[in-house]
């Protein structure tokens, strides 16, 4: 094999890899993406749960339990 074959074949695996190694990133790009979403719904979630659970403590406050 010539020279200029042999850097041929070398450009062209280097081309099939950055193609692999972007299609690779642009997964990981969305999962990433997808995962803060669920995070940012999770945390919403959490202080609607946090704020109703105060908000319940608050309104029974002085109350005696029904047990007593």
């Amino acid at each position: 094999m010539s020279e200029i074959e042999d850097l041929q074949v070398r450009i062209a695996f280097q081309e099939d890899s950055i193609e692999e190694l972007t299609r690779s990133l642009l997964r990981q790009e969305r999962r990433v993406d997808e995962l803060e979403q669920l995070l940012a719904a999770m945390r919403h979630k959490l202080l609607e749960l946090e704020q109703k659970s105060h908000h319940d403590v608050g309104a029974n406050h002085g109350e005696i339990p029904p047990h007593y």
